[in-house]
């Protein structure tokens, strides 16, 4: 019974260790990352990027329970140009792309709990669909229309950032192309919606750390760049030498895992 008992202790110990319980607190911006909120359709090989409604709900009531304010993309940016100091219980929910389930079941839970929420949008698929997946392998979604964004943003609960015209692969891209997708994208968008779009984010996270891709999204006069690679980032935020990282949530993810992204940078291993 003893050597039993060892050998189970050990088994679940070295299971647990793939979760990051046992690493330290690390300070820093809390920008946690989702997709897709709802089911995934057959034949999804992307399940990780679709959160159910359910437990999207119970993620957001967890931040609001334990003391977070959830702030958009213009409360940062007031936070950035006045110098102000980041509220060390404050995150920010991002959403990449820019789905029609973003519409219909993430923004109706954020309004009736009473957070924010921002969006990624790639501007040439409003109103379409996810093109930039092989149907052959990834089922296309529906994205969000023109007027469901218009409505969010009305609510005062969705802000916008842009993620690119067409959602390529920035940095497998000439220079010059690379250029116009983040120029062009903020140039339409802020037509579109009438307000400013200071928040970028890369595709892929493709191009967030060369240098002469980064350049480019400054260049094209974002206050934000927002990356694809897991952490946290420090505020003050010294914008010349990094962007900022993010939380991936993934579909499996509950609320123990979203209380080690917030404090630990990482829930997983």
């Amino acid at each position: 019974m003893t050597m039993i008992f060892a050998v189970v202790t050990i088994a679940a110990l070295g299971l647990s260790a793939r979760w990051a319980w046992w690493r330290k607190p690390v300070p820093g911006m809390k920008v946690l990352c989702y997709h897709k909120v709802g089911s995934p359709p057959p034949g999804s090989k992307l399940k990780d990027l679709w959160v159910s409604p359910k437990r999207f709900r119970a993620q957001v009531k967890y931040l609001l329970d334990n003391g977070y304010a959830t702030l958009t993309f213009s409360d940062l940016k007031k936070l950035h140009d006045s110098g102000a100091p980041l509220p060390e219980r404050s995150v920010l929910i991002t959403f990449d792309d820019g789905y029609e389930n973003n519409y219909t079941s993430a923004w109706p839970i954020l309004r009736e709990l009473g957070a924010k929420g921002n969006i990624f949008v790639v501007y040439n698929t409003i109103g379409r669909t996810n093109l930039w997946h092989d149907p052959a392998t990834e089922p296309w979604v529906n994205m969000a229309t023109l007027e469901q964004l218009r409505e969010m943003q009305a609510s005062g609960v969705i802000e916008y950032g842009s993620h690119t015209m067409n959602h390529p692969h920035l940095g497998s891209l000439p220079l010059e192309d690379a250029a116009w997708e983040m120029q062009e994208s903020k140039r339409q968008l802020e037509a579109a919606l009438g307000r400013e779009m200071c928040a970028f984010a890369y595709p892929y996270g493709d191009g967030a750390y060369s240098p002469e891709v980064r350049k480019k999204a400054l260049e094209a006069g974002y206050t934000f760049d927002f990356s694809f690679k897991q952490g946290k980032t420090l505020w003050p935020w010294d914008r010349a030498s990094s962007t900022i990282d993010r939380l991936f949530i993934r579909g499996s993810d509950n609320n123990w895992d979203l209380e080690l992204h917030l404090t630990r940078g990482a829930s997983r291993l």
